[in-house]
């Protein structure tokens, strides 16, 4: 339930949101509606400004009363900007890739020859430790066999230089998003 107010200053605050973010007539009915207050209250505000001639009284033929604002024109709503997000709201704490420590970027050729010197190495340069140890584990597996273990240190690699690369890219959004 919305609660009523009887403090003639909310009730004016309110008054300006409906005038300048509103197309629709100022009525008393209308300001006691969207106040919240009573229609008693809405009318003291209304005619305390007409009588410091803030604002101007119309009657109407059929005696509607509304009430006009000179050099009315409508406003955006003000929004408050949001604070920015700290980074461990956005990133748990402990899972900062190695490479972004000190705010430097991934380097996509050194994450590329870390694994070509230790299979999975540039994976964990950049962060991805369970991949760095799948890979390692993959590629030692596969060159028990020469071939295979070859061909998949190749694409190992190449894992790691696009690891980085997406790294980058990630925290580049994430800096133009204002949260890190």
């Amino acid at each position: 339930m919305i609660e009523r107010t009887e403090d003639p200053s909310m009730i004016e605050h309110r008054l300006l949101e409906l005038v300048y973010t509103t197309d629709a007539p100022i009525t008393a009915m209308a300001l006691a509606y969207f106040a919240p207050c009573s229609l008693e209250h809405a009318e003291k505000v209304l005619d305390n400004l007409v009588a410091r001639d803030r604002i101007q009284l119309d009657v109407a033929d059929d005696g509607a009363i509304t009430y006009t604002f000179p050099n009315r024109h409508k406003l955006t709503p003000r929004v408050e900007p949001a604070a920015p997000m700290p980074r461990a709201s956005l990133i748990p704490r402990g899972v900062y890739p190695i490479a972004t420590r000190g705010g430097r970027p991934a380097s996509p050729g050194l994450a590329a020859v870390l694994s070509m010197l230790v299979p999975g190495a540039g994976q964990m340069y950049t962060g991805n430790i369970v991949s760095g140890l799948l890979w390692f584990m993959l590629v030692a597996a596969g060159y028990t066999l020469i071939l295979p273990g070859l061909l998949l240190h190749l694409i190992c690699i190449a894992t790691a230089a696009g690891s980085a690369h997406r790294l980058n890219s990630s925290l580049a959004r994430l800096q133009l998003e204002g949260g890190y």
